[in-house]
């Protein structure tokens, strides 16, 4: 059911607005699979990589920004927040690389409300990112603001910490990290409208 209290929305990019390009969500999968026992760190987009291959993940970072493609889908679902004058923004983990896929994806201009953690200083899901990211929506309290995304820790335990409402993108998965569980799980960005009591617009 919509929730009523809800004023404003920030997404999650990377498995949030546009999924990873095929032959990088292939190669992410043979790198998250590589074995339980292999010393790993946490990726800036969520996903986790052997230690010893910064190289091959710094290739990662600046060669899927050419994959992202628009998809009608978000776009529409962008057009209709601001169509009924919901102020939107997106909090990611990355650099620069961020900037190249929203030109790709076709999210132009850049919405006023973009932070991205190697610019900004903090990281999701420290409390930091999401409180800069409500300032630059102009200051809505965070029990009015829908924060959705993929990452059960980073953008759901984290946005929740923060006292933000959640809508998590479940992927076929089944929700297992504990409280504080999303208040919404969904399958696409483009049911967040709905969320809000608002239509898409239909091309």
């Amino acid at each position: 059911m919509p929730d009523p209290r809800l004023k404003a929305v920030l997404f999650d990019l990377d498995k949030t607005l546009a999924d990873w390009p095929p032959f990088l969500r292939h190669i992410g999968l043979i790198l998250r699979n590589a074995g339980d026992d292999t010393p790993r760190r946490t990726g800036d987009q969520g996903g986790t990589f052997p230690r010893g291959l910064q190289w091959f993940e710094n290739w990662m970072r600046r060669t899927q920004a050419p994959g992202y493609r628009p998809e009608q889908r978000v776009l529409d679902m962008l057009a209709a927040l601001e169509a009924a004058d919901v102020p939107w923004g997106i909090v990611t983990n990355g650099t620069r690389w961020q900037h190249v896929k929203l030109v790709n994806m076709g999210i132009q201009p850049e919405p006023e409300c973009l932070v991205i953690s190697k610019e900004f200083g903090h990281k999701k899901p420290e409390p930091e990112i999401f409180a800069e990211a409500l300032s630059r929506l102009g200051g809505p309290q965070p029990s009015e603001t829908l924060f959705v995304g993929d990452n059960p820790l980073m953008d759901i335990h984290g946005a929740s910490n923060a006292g933000l409402i959640t809508a998590w993108i479940r992927r076929g998965r089944v929700w297992k990290w504990g409280p504080p569980e999303p208040d919404f799980t969904i399958d696409h960005v483009d049911e967040v409208p709905g969320i809000l009591g608002l239509q898409t617009q239909q091309t």
